[in-house]
């Protein structure tokens, strides 16, 4: 970890002791998007003692460097119709151009936020479309820690069809749509990495001093003291791997893939690694707020569950360490795999923190791929994100497919609350599917369902005492559940039969 602690401190640019010179994190720099109508957060670093000038739009702020060379300032609230400069002064005089003023959103997550606008569907023809001089974009260069540097790596670019194809697909919808409704300015800053856990983009201390976010210190705990005979088994692996691969590419086989090192000391998913290397330098930089799509690395027994728990952790921490209080956090729902029993718990787990203020949640269960968790699709997820965002501003709109709220026997079936329940339908015009039922015996089987207005009935012959019923609460459902905006409900159930990520019998 050392190592990488100090290539991360050499390829960061990290401050060091003796600057002569006024400098400043990459995140303010030529094209860059300043948060609108609240007031703006500038830092950087010069000598000791050194005075500092700031010219921006009639604003002249100073201030003063501290005893460790570091220095803060704040910007009135900003306002501004065309591109702006800004003139940062010390011993030396760095002149910024191009600056827009509007919204800054923060995209980040795993490997479904990183998968590439090059990557989704249509990706030539919205290449082509993709002509946005106020849409502003900057991608984080990954990197860990194990304590919090100062800045992150990257550059801010002005959208254009040649470099669109390189950002996140999810997250460059999202603020295309945002732009395109609000015909403002927007920024958004990328900071995402494939197969990353939750754990490693939360500050170490909240998880230190949230007593359900344990269990992810207990296992990383475990891991770590294990990881001597986990790196023997892996050598002897790897030996095992190399000498086959020998013989397979000697007669023109193809070669399965090396076996895995395992987690340990160094690995990107050790908590608070990615947090000290890329949330904790960026946080202050003031946005409007953040999406989030991640959840694929925590959604295994043991972990699905409590997930609710460490999430809820996660986006305390990140509003804290940003300090503009509760910021919208807007996540997306996991959708639908195949070869992923406990995506349902997850979808849960999820769903469950928007009790939080200020939180919303972009359901993705219709558009997942059968066979690879990342489908194309990430026009829909952008358009659902927006919605949310747009409801979190105040807008009075329809952001949300049908949410289940109680439920209450009759008879021998079970009747569903909804709320987001205005023109419930099926999205093939088919029966309604996807429904379960158990009685006591806890034992799901398939149930007739009916819509009735904004709740619907289920039942199932076989089941005369019916205690709790199921929506798609497995890892590849059948859905077809929507509004009559066409906006899909969620996996729900109604019962907390289990706890622990497994299944039952649905």
């Amino acid at each position: 970890m050392k190592k990488v602690l100090l290539a991360a401190l050499l390829s960061g640019f990290i401050y060091q002791s003796g600057f002569a010179k006024v400098s400043l994190p990459a995140l303010f720099g030529n094209h860059m998007m300043l948060q609108q109508k609240v007031p703006v957060k500038l830092w950087g670093k010069a000598d000791p003692g050194e005075k500092i000038s700031i010219n921006i739009l009639k604003q002249n702020i100073s201030t003063t460097a501290g005893k460790d060379g570091r220095w803060t300032a704040w910007l009135k609230p900003l306002s501004a119709s065309k591109p702006i400069s800004m003139t940062i002064k010390g011993s030396n005089l760095i002149t910024i151009n191009d600056i827009l003023v509007g919204d800054v959103w923060v995209a980040s997550g795993q490997s479904n936020m990183e998968w590439r606008v090059n990557q989704s569907n249509n990706y030539e023809a919205e290449a082509k479309k993709a002509n946005y001089p106020q849409i502003r974009l900057f991608h984080v260069i990954n990197s860990i820690a194990d304590t919090a540097l100062d800045f992150v790596r990257g550059k801010w670019e002005v959208c254009t069809p040649q470099n669109v194809g390189t950002y996140t697909g999810v997250g460059y919808f999202f603020i295309r749509d945002m732009y395109r409704h609000y015909k403002a300015p927007m920024g958004l800053i990328e900071a995402d990495w494939g197969a990353t856990n939750a754990e490693a983009w939360t500050s170490l201390k909240a998880l230190q001093d949230d007593p359900k976010s344990h269990y992810i210190l207990d296992r990383w705990n475990r891991q770590v003291q294990a990881r001597p005979q986990v790196l023997e088994k892996y050598k002897t692996d790897f030996y095992a791997w190399k000498k086959n691969a020998d013989e397979l590419s000697a007669k023109g086989d193809s070669i399965p893939l090396p076996p895995r090192n395992g987690a340990g000391p160094g690995s990107k998913n050790a908590p608070g690694s990615i947090y000290n290397a890329v949330i904790a330098p960026m946080a202050g930089y003031t946005i409007k707020g953040i999406i989030w799509y991640q959840g694929e690395g925590n959604a295994y027994v043991g972990q699905a569950f409590p997930y609710r728990y460490m999430f809820a952790t996660l986006i305390t921490s990140w509003r804290q360490a940003w300090g503009q209080g509760n910021f919208p956090f807007i996540f997306v729902q996991l959708s639908s795999s195949k070869k992923e029993p406990y995506w349902p718990i997850m979808r849960e787990s999820q769903a469950d923190v928007l009790k939080l203020p200020n939180t919303g949640m972009a359901v993705s269960l219709d558009l997942g791929d059968s066979t690879n968790a990342h489908y194309k699709n990430k026009q829909d997820v952008g358009y659902r994100l927006h919605l949310a965002a747009r409801h979190l501003a105040g807008e009075k709109l329809e952001y949300s497919g049908p949410v289940y709220q109680k439920m209450s026997v009759e008879n021998s079936g079970i009747r569903l609350y909804f709320d987001h329940a205005n023109g419930m339908k099926t999205s093939d015009g088919g029966a309604l599917g996807g429904f379960t039922i158990a009685g006591e015996d806890g034992v799901f089987v398939p149930a007739k369902a009916q819509i009735d207005g904004k709740t619907i009935v289920v039942s199932n012959s076989a089941v005369s005492k019916p205690v709790a019923a199921r929506y798609s609460y497995v890892g590849w459902p059948f859905y077809n559940l929507v509004n009559g905006d066409n906006l899909p409900a969620s996996s729900f159930r109604t019962d907390n039969f289990e706890t622990d990520g497994k299944m039952g019998k649905n």
